[in-house]
């Protein structure tokens, strides 16, 4: 293990961790010492000499306050306290993009390859952001390069936590934490819980830690896709991984129909689709904010094939309810996860070819391999 010999220390005070290299050779941050569970590991006021913060109060959207101040700190580093000084310093260097959404060459080879559709739309809807963004901030910056702008959209989105009241006293802000963001992420055993009043940000040991231990923070019960395209690797092992077998209701039920032989203007099985997809909404709906901020019922983003090959409780309902019968809804579902290996299959050359043509990382090129051997191997446990 290759220890740093700097610690974090703020107010004077000097917290048990420092930077090193993990077995994996990832950079990540350790214990000096024994650290009881509940003890402050790391703390940082929130404010702009030990943070980089956006303001609520500003139209700009959070992402481009971040990158702008990010660019405006990278360019003017001997003026920086030496928190801040040394924090920039550490970041990856410009063009060390992070995640394959944040990779011009990787974007481009999979636009029009890439069998995802859920993640390819993710994928080209954030690279239209960074397009966008790009064209308002060089309006007010001719020295503003793509590359610059690409790298620092890359460090917002990594490394950025979400600073907000459940209660909605203050605003919800966004924050790049120096120190804090040097915590890998574990899907199964975080050691580590962070925390804010809103001037203030500690990270706090979850259990006992022992000396030399990494410590770990959990950066969300997400699946391998969101892990792939903005952070640039895949959790291992991640039990929050998923695969979408259908879009919503309808999708299913339309394909199970087909599945069946039956005529697509069937009135009969028109009206009972209609049916069986009503009860599935408002049973399953969710609640979520609308652009107005006001929470609204909607249904599902999507039926899924779970982590260990657990199946959505929503998808079984509703073809068993279809079917009538539920070996026969059984049956459906391994049908449906075999026709996506075989989609996959079908194409893995075309995407493999794309992303030599476009001279895509190897780090890349792996990366995405994974992520696909991964979906296949979650699909075969139900195929």
């Amino acid at each position: 293990m290759c220890w740093r010999k700097s610690r974090a220390r703020t107010g004077g005070v000097a917290y048990p961790i420092v930077v090193g290299t993990n077995a994996h050779g990832v950079r990540g941050a350790f214990a000096t010492r024994d650290v009881t569970k509940g003890e402050a590991v790391l703390e940082r006021g929130l404010d702009g000499a030990n943070a980089v913060m956006d303001d609520p109060r500003e139209d700009a959207r959070w992402s481009r306050q971040l990158g702008r101040r990010l660019i405006r700190l990278t360019r003017d580093v001997s003026s920086l306290s030496s928190l801040m000084r040394a924090y920039v310093e550490c970041l990856p260097k410009e063009r060390e993009t992070i995640g394959l959404a944040n990779d011009e060459a990787s974007v481009e080879a999979l636009r029009a390859t890439w069998d995802d559709k859920n993640a390819k739309e993710e994928m080209l809807t954030f690279a239209k952001q960074i397009e966008s963004s790009f064209a308002l901030e060089s309006a007010m910056d001719d020295t503003l390069t793509m590359d610059e702008w690409r790298w620092a959209m890359a460090m917002v989105h990594s490394r950025t936590f979400r600073i907000e009241d459940e209660y909605g006293r203050r605003p919800t802000r966004r924050a790049m934490i120096p120190g804090a963001d040097l915590l890998n992420h574990s899907s199964v055993d975080a050691n580590c819980d962070w925390s804010s009043d809103g001037e203030t940000f500690v990270i706090s040991a979850v259990r006992d830690i022992k000396a030399g231990e990494e410590f770990t923070l959990s950066y969300g019960s997400q699946c391998d896709r969101h892990f792939m395209l903005f952070y640039g690797f895949v959790p291992e092992p991640n039990p929050h991984n998923k695969v979408r077998l259908f879009s919503d209701g309808k999708h299913a039920l339309d394909w199970y129909q087909a599945l069946c032989g039956v005529d697509e203007l069937d009135d009969v099985w028109d009206r009972e689709k209609k049916r069986i997809v009503a009860t599935f909404e408002k049973k399953y709906c969710v609640y979520r904010p609308d652009k107005n901020g006001l929470r609204r019922c909607v249904a599902p983003d999507g039926l899924f094939l779970g982590a260990q090959g657990v199946v959505d409780e929503a998808l079984i309902m509703l073809l068993n309810e279809m079917s009538g019968d539920e070996d026969m809804a059984i049956a459906a579902i391994r049908a449906r996860a075999a026709e996506v290996i075989d989609l996959m299959e079908s194409t893995t050359d075309r995407i493999e070819q794309a992303l030599r043509d476009r001279k895509v990382s190897p780090y890349n090129v792996s990366l995405m391999k994974t992520f696909r051997e991964r979906k296949v191997a979650l699909l075969r446990h139900v195929a």
